[in-house]
């Protein structure tokens, strides 16, 4: 499992690892930054792109910020009536999902409606940066133990717990550390699929007409499970169990400073909504 998915416990992947209110009116620029790194664009092309961006923050704003709000309210709400059963986090976790998939759509379409203007030598590119990309992550990751693997997740979990409730008592640390030990790993899974899914679309661009090529796209990047193994497909509701399971402990054993550190770090997110909720 990606560790990130410990994200859920704040709700924080709503902002698509935005922190700050210039960082999210800024997003359509920082993005247009991050593709430039994986494709050399023309003028009209950039012009093209940065219509786009500009228009899926517009629709994030107005259409996706308000759900995440009420979500991250209803968390707050949550730790007054602790703990906070398996079920309720599992109520969260769906609705993160929900919101992770109207954001990919939405994503998928203008993606796939620009690729066509992408001329061959650019498309080549594209891909041989993602393989190197991907084989410089793998090789990362094999480097590592097992021992070691788990010792490095556990440390970023803690991380992330400790960020987000001031500190981390010895009994959550043992609540983590099962969590880590008996999640099932699947790094080398995921890296398949990936690989997979981009050679799928590599092969779209070559095989599919100009006219054909946004709705070929679409079909791969809007369902990537079709490229999973029925090894990784299995191994996804195991660890959100495990996860559910450690979250629901973890709150049992919340003191009142935590509590009071963590509706404070869900009031700071819930005001940044409110802060990029309105253009500026």
């Amino acid at each position: 499992m990606k560790y990130r998915l410990i994200v859920l416990l704040l709700i924080v992947a709503f902002l698509q690892g935005c922190t700050s209110k210039m960082a999210y009116n800024n997003a359509d620029w920082l993005a247009q930054w991050y593709i430039d790194d994986y494709v050399d664009l023309s003028r009209d092309q950039n012009r093209n792109l940065e219509i786009e961006l500009e228009s899926v923050l517009e629709w994030h704003r107005e259409t996706q910020l308000l759900q995440y709000r009420q979500q991250l309210v209803a968390l707050s709400n949550d730790l007054d009536n602790l703990p906070i059963s398996e079920q309720v986090w599992l109520k969260h976790f769906n609705q993160i999902i929900d919101h992770w998939q109207r954001v990919r759509r939405e994503l998928s379409t203008r993606a796939a409606t620009l690729a066509p203007q992408l001329a061959q030598q650019q498309v080549n590119y594209l891909f041989t940066k993602l393989e190197k990309n991907n084989k410089e992550r793998l090789d990362d990751f094999n480097e590592k133990t097992v021992e070691e693997y788990r010792a490095d997740r556990l440390e970023g979990l803690l991380d992330t717990l400790e960020n987000y409730l001031g500190t981390v008592n010895s009994q959550q640390k043992i609540y983590a550390d099962i969590f880590v030990e008996q999640a099932k790993i699947t790094e080398q899974e995921w890296f398949d699929s990936k690989v997979k899914l981009q050679a799928a679309m590599k092969n779209a661009f070559v095989s599919s007409p100009k006219t054909d090529l946004p709705t070929e796209l679409f079909k791969i990047m809007i369902n990537p499970d079709q490229f999973k193994s029925d090894t990784l497909l299995d191994a996804y509701p195991y660890n959100r169990q495990l996860l559910l399971s450690m979250l629901q402990k973890i709150t049992t054993s919340l003191d009142e400073n935590q509590v009071t550190y963590f509706k404070g770090e869900i009031n700071d997110l819930i005001q940044l909504i409110d802060d990029v909720s309105a253009k500026s």
